[in-house]
């Protein structure tokens, strides 16, 4: 991209260097456009979407268009400029025709700019098509990277809160991943009830159930008993001085996730859908059990 962008390479020297670059990330759309451009497009108009794109097209009507490789279009650019530096220096006329050759001179001027105009615009939309493509493939690997990166911080935290709320949890999560790649219903709702039990056992670790009502404001009671798991979740969150956007955020989500879980055991859920439900679980819970008590005095 910094080579497109500073212009320190020439249109074929970009196409090679691009070519590389879709060799190695196995682009195969990028590979089939380069390899048009090193060798010359087929003739009978196949390609017709990379011909498009390239600015190749002489008439799209007729179904005309330019062929030759990206050399040989940079050799017309070369030769096109050459051309009109010598007639530039010519012109001088003299007697009766001083009128008729000067004009023709001019057309011959004319058209050599005409022509080189093509073969240069040619060379621009060819380096354009290949650094918008190159930009996606970057973004692409950027994104891919930071969520990778992002996600294995957050799975080394998880894993072990996880690790700490349940000494079986991990072995859960191992489950039930064996049981979603089966892809049968019955592994599929033997991994929902596991989710389930993975949601009783973080409550059980972060609020053991007590018999007294816990206090949330002057309005909302909760009860804390064993089963009530949600509220015990509830509970945790606004001991651990969460906002009440947040909290509410992940109210909503756990109540949704356990109710689908119990559901998944009776009515049919699709592998894609249990996959989520996992994964958004695994997610909630992390960011529960991640969830650090307020220092003394604050809330």
């Amino acid at each position: 991209m910094a080579d497109i962008e500073l212009k320190r390479l020439k249109t074929s020297e970009v196409v090679l260097k691009t070519s590389r670059l879709a060799r190695l990330v196995g682009h195969t759309e990028l590979t089939e456009f380069l390899g048009f451009e090193r060798n010359g497009y087929p003739t009978d108009g196949s390609a017709r979407t990379w011909i498009g794109r390239a600015g190749r097209w002489a008439d799209r009507e007729k179904g005309t268009f330019y062929s030759h490789s990206i050399a040989k279009v940079e050799a017309q650019v070369e030769s096109g400029r050459q051309a009109i530096d010598a007639m530039r220096g010519g012109g001088n006329y003299s007697g009766d025709m001083a009128l008729v050759a000067s004009s023709k001179h001019d057309g011959r001027i004319l058209q050599s700019s005409a022509n080189l105009g093509t073969w240069a615009g040619i060379c621009g939309q060819v380096v354009a098509t290949v650094y918008n493509i190159v930009a996606e493939i970057y973004h692409e690997l950027l994104f891919s990277e930071l969520q990778a990166s992002l996600f294995a911080d957050i799975q080394e935290k998880v894993d072990g809160s996880l690790a700490a709320a349940s000494g079986t949890a991990l072995e859960k999560i191992e489950r039930i991943c064996d049981r979603l790649r089966d892809g049968d219903p019955e592994s599929v709702s033997q991994a929902l009830t596991t989710c389930r039990r993975l949601i009783d056992s973080s409550a059980d670790y972060v609020f053991p159930a007590r018999d007294e009502l816990y206090k949330i404001g002057d309005e909302v009671d909760l009860k804390v008993g064993p089963q009530q798991v949600l509220n015990r979740l509830q509970a945790h969150t606004h001991a651990c001085g969460a906002s009440k956007s947040r909290r509410d955020r992940l109210r909503r989500t756990l109540s949704d996730l356990y109710a689908r879980c119990s559901a998944g055991t009776h009515a049919e859920v699709t592998i894609d859908e249990a996959r989520f439900i996992f994964l958004q679980t695994y997610i909630a819970l992390g960011e529960i059990l991640t969830l650090s008590a307020p220092e003394d005095g604050k809330s």
